[in-house]
């Protein structure tokens, strides 16, 4: 579903919503926002009604209501796209307003600052009967203009700094919402929407999956302690950043965990990526926290599938995984191809 042609139909949603915000008020903030976009683009029924219903009952929207609403209606797997083209909306039409208010303001000021001028150089060349009090009161008006201009530019300018705020809240917001903190890839939640816009318009393409985990991560982290542990991690999430070139994108899937996708990919390219990955990790000396010593090589233990079409991404996945615990129980820190 789309939620809109153009940035002016994108406009009038934010247009309805804020007005509606404002009336029961409700509590401004991005989350908000993308629940009350949303309810004018239509793009949830059910959340339209449990909206409408929650301010029949309410004559607000609690912010705890809110949040249940969003992670109800919005956050699932399935709508991160459309959440995404949710946010992308609103920071289209907020770059739109912040532009519009300052060519706006800059142009009354103009006019004012023109008037007054031309009032001034009228003033000093005309002076017949009764037109000097009209130039005077023309004049005082044209400074009323002004003040109330200067008035109106600080107004102007507390809202672009208020909507530059929530442009970059948006942005925060997108951002925490499919990055991991610790490595700065993605998250399974990207994993999930990418596969499924895949499954969706595959037109018969390859799609690749690489599932890499650890060796002996959980011993590691009890004999080396968590901090190191998490420098590993961060180190991993460097790597494959440096290693998976578009459109292959890496994903942290939970804990010690990776996966990587690789949509139309030639299987000889993925085996390489993956066996460079591999051999790159294992080559990489640490030095321990505590003792300052040098630690045994990390490694990690590879499982390649290809996705078969029509297959659920539970499927896709347990294969890739059948593979990477082979790769486990054949010796670690190998690939493996799932059957």
């Amino acid at each position: 579903m789309k939620f809109f042609e153009n940035s002016g139909e994108a406009a009038n949603y934010l247009r309805l919503a804020v007005p509606k915000m404002i009336k029961h008020n409700i509590v401004p903030n991005p989350l908000n926002y993308t629940l009350w976009y949303s309810y004018y683009s239509n793009a949830y029924p059910k959340l339209n009604q449990a909206l409408d219903l929650t301010i029949e009952q309410f004559g607000t929207c609690p912010q705890v209501v809110s949040e249940d609403l969003f992670l109800s209606h919005i956050t699932k797997f399935d709508n991160v796209i459309k959440v995404d083209k949710i946010q992308q909306a609103l920071l289209h039409v907020a770059s739109d307003l912040s532009d519009n208010i300052e060519q706006t303001s800059q142009t009354t000021a103009n006019y004012s600052n023109t008037l007054i001028v031309k009032l001034d150089e009228l003033s000093t060349i005309v002076n017949v009967g009764g037109a000097q009090p009209i130039i005077e009161q023309l004049t005082i008006s044209a400074q009323a203009i002004c003040s109330s201009n200067d008035k109106f530019k600080r107004q102007i300018e507390t809202a672009r700094q208020e909507i530059e705020a929530l442009k970059n809240e948006l942005k925060s917001t997108k951002k925490e919402a499919t990055t991991d903190h610790l490595t700065g890839l993605f998250n399974r939640r990207v994993f999930e929407s990418i596969y499924e816009e895949f499954a969706q318009n595959s037109n018969d393409d390859v799609l690749a999956v690489i599932m890499m985990d650890i060796d002996k991560f959980k011993i590691f982290n009890d004999t080396h302690g968590h901090n190191m542990g998490d420098q590993i991690l961060k180190f991993v999430g460097k790597l494959l950043k440096k290693e998976c070139e578009t459109p292959a994108v890496p994903v942290r899937f939970g804990g010690e965990e990776f996966i990587i996708l690789c949509p139309t990919i030639e299987m000889s390219k993925v085996v390489e990526l993956a066996e460079r990955i591999r051999i790159k990790l294992s080559s990489v000396s640490f030095v321990s926290n505590k003792t300052g010593k040098k630690i045994s090589p990390i490694t990690a233990s590879f499982g390649i599938a290809v996705w078969d079409n029509d297959e659920s991404v539970t499927g896709f996945i347990e294969r890739a995984d059948k593979a990477l615990y082979c790769a486990k129980d054949n010796g670690r820190n190998q690939v493996v191809l799932a059957d």
